[in-house]
């Protein structure tokens, strides 16, 4: 076996047992979240006229503490708030749609964003605030 070849297959091992280790309320807590980004994924496609994607980096999931305090994915559909003001303007709905193709979501310890090779990497801090305005101010200097 290649180097490449274990690897792959350690990461695939890693991901399984996290897949194994969740339980049907963690499995049915994380499916809601999705639909429910998924609903803001559509309306922000039909504004900004592309077709990008979202998903949740389920890696280092929010507690079950903040899962009963927060709404992990209005943090996460803050970015996407922000990218249809983006696209409120005609320049700004061209960037979106030539530089933008996915978004993925994670959750940290602090609140960061950074665009790379197409896609938003947002890390969600549940402490933060005015968290669409802060990925807006980030779009408007690097798109």
């Amino acid at each position: 076996m290649n180097i490449r070849a274990g690897v792959a297959v350690v990461v695939l091992s890693i991901s399984s047992s996290v897949a194994l280790a969740q339980s049907l309320k963690d499995k049915e807590y994380f499916a809601d979240q999705e639909k429910y980004l998924a609903g803001e994924v559509t309306s922000t496609n039909e504004r900004c006229g592309n077709s990008l994607t979202a998903k949740f980096d389920w890696s280092k999931p929010p507690t079950p503490e903040d899962r009963k305090t927060y709404s992990v994915y209005s943090y996460c559909g803050a970015a996407l708030e922000a990218m249809r003001r983006v696209c409120d303007s005609q320049a700004g709905k061209e960037a979106v749609k030539q530089k933008i193709k996915s978004l993925t979501c994670s959750f940290g310890p602090q609140r960061t964003v950074v665009l790379k090779d197409g896609t938003i990497d947002y890390q969600v801090n549940f402490n933060s605030s005015n968290d669409a305005d802060y990925v807006f101010e980030y779009l408007q200097n690097n798109l």
